[in-house]
């Protein structure tokens, strides 16, 4: 298995021996994180948002993978339902 990550953030591609999948990660940057009552607030990018399509939720999810633990938006398409 090969393994090639451009710094800054601009792709990172994984090619396995079954067959190559290609992973393309864009970072959009540090961001704070802010206090608000009793939540924390982190404000994205509304290009991020905007390469999803049309997102008004996210689903949030703590990955812990080989010691390394962070945070996974995905975005959820509510059909045609609109808020």
């Amino acid at each position: 298995m090969s393994k090639i990550v451009e710094r800054n953030g601009v792709s990172n591609t994984n090619q396995s021996t079954k067959g190559s999948s290609r992973i393309l990660v864009t970072d959009f940057g540090e961001r704070s994180v802010h206090d608000q009552n009793f939540s924390k607030i982190v404000a994205l990018p509304k290009v991020a948002l905007a390469n999803c399509g049309d997102v008004s939720r996210v689903n949030i999810k703590l990955v812990q993978e080989n010691g390394t633990k962070y945070l996974k938006l995905t975005p959820v398409h509510m059909g045609g339902r609109k808020n």
